[in-house]
């Protein structure tokens, strides 16, 4: 099988444990991650095998909880086939799959409530230090961590200055530049040409999207956009053509 679609797989059938974890994630700054039925009050199943068999609805009142679990399901599964095509059977698939499978929930919180939690971000980038130096350790070749440690240090400085030229809530947000970070340690590791057009991919549409909502009336000159979901789009996009 190839290695691409057993990743995908995987990706898949972690989509019900995903969209718990969007769903219980899902807060405000400062609040702690749901437990119960934001409805009914009831609460959640406990136990590891609850999140893998999570329909996407309160066991007591049935009402939806989050994003739909198929949805969730095909979008990591996009996700984890393209780190799985990119780089096959290498020793940094485990890393690049947690990389994969942290960015959907990224994605999915931000839609949701336009945050992106430092308790998924900061991992991440913890993961992919400790693993992508293990792999370049394994190695015997530090260029593409140093490159990599570059590619965060740009990217989330670049996007850390966006975020400083409009501080009011409508522009960049911090999280925005500590998730460029990310994509930047990740993308940098494969490249520079993966870091420049993941980066640019993913500003691009987000500024198509903007624009696009704007000629037709859906968004103002004010209205604020999340641009997690296009900065994930803009990852994908470069792990597959890369």
């Amino acid at each position: 099988m190839d290695v691409g679609m057993a990743t995908a797989l995987v990706g898949a059938l972690s989509g019900p444990a995903l969209a718990r974890g969007v769903y219980q994630l899902s807060v405000d700054a400062g609040t702690p991650a749901r437990g119960t039925c934001r409805h009914c009050g009831q609460p959640l199943p406990r136990g590891g095998v609850r999140f893998l068999l999570w329909t996407g609805r309160c066991g007591y009142c049935r009402t939806l909880l989050g994003p739909r679990v198929w949805l969730v399901a095909i979008v990591a599964a996009i996700g984890t086939f393209a780190v799985g095509h990119r780089l096959g059977n290498d020793p940094v698939l485990l890393a690049y799959l947690a990389f994969a499978l942290g960015c959907v929930l990224l994605a999915f919180i931000d839609i949701a409530v336009r945050r992106l939690p430092d308790q998924l971000t900061a991992p991440l980038a913890a993961f992919g230090v400790v693993g992508l130096g293990t792999a370049s350790y394994l190695a015997r070749d530090a260029t593409p961590l140093l490159r990599g440690l570059i590619g965060a240090a740009l990217a989330g400085g670049l996007f850390l200055a966006l975020a400083w030229i409009r501080p009011d809530g409508e522009g960049m947000g911090l999280g925005d530049a500590k998730l460029a970070g990310v994509l930047g340690l990740y993308l940098g590791w494969l490249g520079w040409a993966d870091l420049t057009l993941g980066i640019l991919a993913g500003s691009t549409a987000a500024t198509v999207f903007a624009l696009s909502m704007l000629r037709t009336g859906r968004l103002t000159r004010r209205s604020a956009i999340t641009y997690g979901p296009f900065l994930v789009l803009g990852a994908v996009l470069a792990v597959l053509v890369g």
